[in-house]
Order: C-alpha cells, then sequence, then structure tokens
C-alpha cells in the first residue's frame, strides 16, 4: 500500500538518525525521500526510504546544494523538508530558494545561529535572567590574560559538536595551542561536574510537541552518546519548556546539561538540529504527528527503551573514556542486552551496508585529514563563515 500521508525530505542520509526517523515516518504512513553527498549512505537501502539523491557537500558546496534540495523539492512535490545536522544553519540562510507551498522543518537563520553559537547562548542565557557557569570568549591571546576564573574551566570552540574536543584548563594554563580564527572563536567555561543529561525536541512555535530526555551513560571521549535511556527528569523538561517558550522556535533541537546535588541545573549548550534523542522512539509512539504539530499530549519516549548505536559501541564503547566508570562486564553485558537501532527487524539493510558505508567514510577522512567520529560528518557541518 503506497503512503497515505506526507512526503518528507530528510537530509544527512549517512546519519543513523536520518535512518530511525524515515523509520517512524515511514510507519506514520508518509512518503520518504533522503539526501547525501557521499553515495554510499545507509538510508538508500532502508525499506523506510522511498528514493534517494547524490548532492553537492552543504559545507564546500553550500548554495549548490540548497539549489539541488530546491530543484528536487518542485520536482518530487515535496511537502516538507526535515535537516538534521548543521546544513540546518546553511538552508535558513537559503530558505528563499524554496518554494512557498514546501516547509522547512526550521527556523530563521538569526535563532538557529544563536543557539549554535555556544557563547551567543550562554549570553541568550543571561539576558533572559537564566543561571549560567561563568563564561567568557577568546577571540585573541588578550582575552586569554583577562581571564579570572577561580578553578578548572572547559574551551571549546563556539562552533563545535560533540565528535570534537573539549580541554580542561586550569587556571594560569598558557594555552599556547589555542589558534584564533575570527569567525570561530573560542568560549571558556566553567567546569562543573554532576549527572549530566541530554535532550532531544520536536517543536513548533516555541511548543514542544515530542521530547526525550536521557543521561549520558556510554559516550565517545564522555560527550557523544552511544546508548540511550529515557529518563524522567522534571525539572530539565521545565527548563526547556519555558525556554521554547520564548523563543518562536520551530525545529529539532537539544540542550545538553549537568545537574549539580548542590549549586543546581546548568544547560551547557544548545544543539538546534537533530539529536540522538530521536533514536529511542518507536514506530507506536508516532512521533511523526509531532512534525506537523498534530499531537495535543506530549510524545514521549516508552519507560522500557535501552538502546544503543551498536556499531559505535563496538568500536568505541569499550574505552575507559566511554564506559563513564563502568566495568568491562557491565559493558559486555550492556552490548549484548540493548537494542540496536541500525540493524532491525524488517529492515536489515542498513546494517548489512555498514562496512561499505564507513569505507567511504574513511575515505572522507584521508581527504580532509580528520578522524574517524569527525569524518562522518565532517562535511555537514558549519563553522560561522560568510558564504
Amino acid at each position: 500500500m503506497p503512503p497515505t500521508g506526507k512526503h518528507v525530505l530528510i537530509t544527512f542520509g549517512r546519519s543513523f538518525l536520518t535512518l530511525n526517523l524515515a523509520r517512524l515516518l515511514a510507519a506514520g504512513g508518509h512518503r520518504v525521500t533522503t539526501v547525501d553527498s557521499i553515495p554510499v549512505a545507509i538510508t538508500r537501502v532502508s525499506n523506510a526510504v522511498s528514493g534517494f539523491h547524490l548532492v553537492p557537500p552543504p559545507k564546500f558546496r553550500p548554495q549548490e546544494y540548497c539549489r539541488e534540495l530546491a530543484r528536487i523539492v518542485v520536482e518530487e512535490s515535496v511537502d516538507i523538508v526535515i535537516p538534521i545536522h548543521e546544513e540546518t544553519d546553511i538552508l535558513s540562510m537559503m530558505r528563499g530558494l524554496f518554494p512557498p507551498e514546501c516547509e522547512l522543518f526550521l527556523s530563521d537563520f538569526d535563532l538557529e545561529n544563536r543557539l549554535h553559537n555556544k557563547y551567543d547562548f550562554q549570553v541568550m542565557l543571561a539576558d533572559r535572567g537564566i543561571p549560567t557557569l561563568k563564561f567568557a570568549e577568546l577571540r585573541g591571546r588578550d582575552d586569554i590574560a583577562q581571564l579570572d576564573f577561580t578553578g578548572p574551566f572547559a574551551v571549546k570552540k563556539c562552533y563545535s559538536r560533540g565528535s570534537q574536543k573539549v580541554h580542561k584548563v586550569y587556571p594560569g594554563d598558557a594555552m599556547e595551542w589555542l589558534d584564533h580564527d575570527p569567525s570561530n572563536p573560542w568560549l571558556a567555561q566553567e567546569w562543573l561536574t554532576g549527572d549530566r543529561y541530554c535532550t532531544y525536541s520536536v517543536v513548533r512555535e516555541g511548543r514542544i510537541f515530542a521530547h526525550a530526555t536521557y543521561p549520558v551513560e556510554y559516550a565517545i571521549g564522555g560527550s557523544s552518546c552511544l546508548s540511550f535511556v529515557s529518563a524522567h527528569h522534571q525539572g530539565i523538561l521545565d527548563w526547556v519548556t519555558d525556554f521554547l517558550a520564548g523563543t518562536d522556535f520551530t525545529g529539532q533541537v537539544g540542550f545538553d546539561f549537568i545537574d549539580h546535588p548542590e549549586k543546581g541545573l546548568y544547560c551547557i549548550e544548545c544543539n538546534p538540529r537533530a539529536t540522538s534523542g530521536i533514536m529511542m522512539f518507536r514506530p507506536h509512539n508516532r512521533v511523526d504527528r509531532a512534525f506537523f504539530g498534530e499531537n495535543t499530549e506530549v510524545i514521549v519516549p516508552d519507560d522500557d527503551v535501552h538502546t544503543m548505536i551498536k556499531v559505535g559501541m563496538t568500536l568505541f564503547g569499550w574505552t575507559e573514556d566511554s564506559r563513564q566508570g563502568r566495568t568491562m562486564r557491565e559493558y559486555f553485558r550492556d552490548l549484548r542486552g540493548f537494542d540496536d537501532v541500525i540493524g532491525v527487524p524488517g529492515d536489515r539493510k542498513p546494517g548489512l551496508l555498514l562496512p561499505a558505508a564507513y569505507l567511504g567514510i574513511l575515505r572522507s577522512c584521508v581527504k580532509y585529514r580528520v578522524g574517524l567520529a569527525e569524518g562522518f560528518m565532517h562535511d555537514h557541518e558549519w563553522d560561522g563563515h560568510v558564504i
């Protein structure tokens, strides 16, 4: 039976997030097309996907990328485009290329950029009176000399993501390794330990239609999550609800939190795009309704969700940084017990394609001279450079 719902185009077809979203939308009766700048993208062989297009890399050929997506939208009568990674920012800059009858599921560029830029986001919180950890922007050596942290602090690029390193720095450190890119400065942020959580929300005009909260358990380098367990944290849900209500934001968004037993809850950063939380929903949750604003109650994952990216758990989950204090026995137990988000009953072909897909990603790693985690998304990143 052909789909009876909308025709949805999802970007970044190599991504596990795209694969799972495609399955959820197809289960809801929608026709799904995916695109990517590499030919061996796992979604193109999924039973949930009816069409795939090879497109230019958005990071390196942004205008050609957007024009090609607009062409596909017109020729195939696409109803809605759902971006996944940082091509969201690029599309928001060029939304005028798309016909008005097709919705781009994102916000205007100014809001997307303020949420994406880690320093601007902290300023946004401070301006609204929301408690933040101490922070400062580093644009040059003079800014380093002006820092007045009394304890350790994190240093990371204002435009960066979970696959990239966060430096733990102490007062007085010279930080001679710091380079200075005028379009992508650094954020210095107070270092705080505590329980760490990530979120995922589907939002329309500041209202949440679907939401997931999950603790940081197995994670590459302690930051890029490999496993996902649904958590109920009312304080985080209230924080996200209140913050988004004042933004008129539309799109997918995630926030990273630290919950300190004495100091309380702090939001560390915002990711105004899809996050791994989408992989916690199941077809019967009907999260597809959230993208069209059709549900009245917020859709949340089932309480018993225990999922993982098995290939990531196999390659990285066993390392000390990724295990987050768990023993190797606990690691092997979870590797056997958690559900894989890639190879699922009824749609095994994406899992079978993984070796070939990773060979293609390795070629990108060599081409761009980056590591495996960075190479997975390198040509879909946006670091604040003028287009």
